[in-house]
């Protein structure tokens, strides 16, 4: 998890303007920033008007969503598996145990046992659901297993290659799961596996942005929210937080002090890619998450560097006049952002020239 703050430190700032210039300003006996008696600034700024919008930017990484795993429900040899990266769905093969196919199907009720003539339950009702959906007829899709559903369950059984079709839907044969998905990290084929041995993992098939950051900014990231994805080129494209959750963090911020994970907020962003431009980038790539947390419209600005610390406190610039004259003059400073702040004071206008650190 990494954080790149945006709001610029006043401490720093101060020590930053008074380094620059050795600049403590004192004030004459009407309260007015005395004039400098500096030539005119070798660096200078011009006032601008416009919109300064704060923003928070954080490290996130490029991935296709929490994975699901898929486990094996029956002893055997893998045989087969499906590779890495492909999409599957409702009537997918998703490995072999034993060169028998396992098949992804679509329903929230587990494969908890065989299926034959005289099975009655909603899990029979799913089963006969997914069968029509996949084109098979003759049998009514509701919620008993006839001699009909049998026939049907062996004509899909010698689609599949099935060595010897017998209508029996074995609980090692199917898995249900509510959708599809991208396979990854499948297990080696050869490998030994046992009722409970992970075999695939399935993932979203949409291209997402995997975020965490501190619980304390979790308000700023709600379901819904807008924000920008900066890939590794400098590409942007919009994204929307579709859920977050509190989760434990895989490391502790400081592992010798404490030895416990902090929390973390764990965000996944859609994107909105019309171009497929993240596609080009692997899993795993480092992006930035941008959000927009506080913008002032109209306001006038200057760099940060224009700053100067006075001996009483607060802050002034040094206005520039038209025959290269200065005078130091106090302002309020408002929002910082992107290297500018907002300011207003006496004369502090629309183009006005100010100094700046380098003078």
């Amino acid at each position: 998890m990494s954080r790149r703050p945006v709001w610029a430190s006043v401490g720093l700032v101060t020590l930053a303007a008074a380094g620059a210039g050795g600049w403590l300003i004192g004030r004459d006996d009407t309260g007015q920033a005395a004039a400098s008696e500096s030539a005119e600034p070798a660096a200078t700024a011009t006032v601008e008007l416009g919109t300064l919008t704060a923003t928070e930017t954080w490290s996130a990484t490029l991935g296709h969503g929490e994975p699901t795993t898929v486990s094996a429900a029956a002893a055997g040899v893998l045989t087969r598996v499906a590779d890495a990266g492909t999409d599957v769905t409702r009537g997918s093969v998703l490995f072999h145990v034993d060169e028998r196919p396992v098949v992804l199907l679509l329903g929230a009720v587990p494969m908890y046992r065989d299926l034959d003539v005289g099975a009655e339950g909603a899990d029979v009702e799913q089963l006969e659901a997914n069968l029509a959906a996949l084109g098979y007829t003759g049998f009514t899709a509701d919620d008993e297993y006839t001699a009909n559903t049998a026939e049907a369950v062996e004509d899909w059984q010698d689609d599949l290659g099935v060595e010897s079709p017998d209508g029996v839907v074995g609980r090692s044969d199917v898995v249900f799961l509510a959708a599809g998905g991208r396979v990854d990290a499948p297990a080696a084929v050869g490998a030994t596996l046992q009722p409970g041995t992970a075999v695939v993992e399935l993932t979203g098939t949409a291209q997402v942005v995997d975020l965490e950051l501190d619980p304390a900014d979790a308000d700023l990231v709600a379901a819904g929210t807008a924000v920008t994805v900066v890939l590794p080129d400098g590409t942007e494209l919009a994204g929307t937080v579709g859920s977050t959750e509190l989760a434990a963090a895989d490391s502790a911020a400081d592992p010798a002090a404490s030895g416990e994970a902090e929390d973390v907020t764990v965000a996944e962003i859609a994107l909105t890619d019309p171009d497929g431009l993240a596609a080009a980038e692997p899993a795993g790539t480092t992006v930035d998450v941008e959000l927009a947390v506080d913008s002032r419209a109209d306001v006038l600005t200057v760099p940060v560097n224009a700053l100067l610390a006075l001996a009483e406190g607060g802050y002034g610039l040094e206005v520039v006049a038209d025959d290269g004259t200065t005078s130091v003059v106090a302002v309020q400073t408002g929002l910082f952002a992107d290297g500018r702040v907002e300011v207003s004071g006496d004369g502090i206008a629309d183009g006005v020239v100010v100094g700046t650190a380098g003078r």
